[in-house]
């Protein structure tokens, strides 16, 4: 019986390199970024949410938790956009079936910003409340 080797040029050494792993993440994340404007927003609302934290001095575990939530929306966001890249290219004709796809996909991201959206509420609003109002 032949064995059939695959001499693909694109393929990964068989030792995983913690740092070329790093390396490729962040080219990743800084490519993502640079392209995809909701990301951008996300980034700047989530700094600001943890700058607003930060500035009423919240308790160190509710600013991780601004922290977490920011991350989180940001890491689905992104599964998002890969999600679409790879739709597009394997599908570049509009596709009824690949565009359910995409919006499901999106209806993740929605998620995340529903349960972000209650977090910073139940986080942030009681300490605004008390700036607001001058109270202790």
């Amino acid at each position: 019986m032949a064995v059939h080797r695959r001499t693909d040029v694109s393929r990964r050494p068989q030792s995983w390199n913690a740092v070329r792993s790093a390396r490729d993440a962040y080219s990743g994340l800084l490519w993502v970024v640079s392209r995809t404007p909701s990301l951008k927003i996300g980034i700047v609302a989530g700094v600001v949410v943890v700058g607003l934290g930060l500035t009423l001095q919240l308790a160190p575990i509710q600013v991780a938790v601004l922290v977490l939530t920011a991350s989180s929306l940001l890491a689905v966001e992104t599964l998002n956009t890969g999600v679409e890249m790879l739709c597009d290219h394997v599908t570049p004709r509009p596709d009824p079936v690949v565009g359910r796809i995409k919006d499901v996909a999106a209806a993740a991201t929605a998620f995340c910003e529903i349960g972000g959206l209650i977090v910073v509420l139940l986080v942030l609003g009681p300490a605004i409340f008390r700036w607001l109002t001058h109270q202790p």
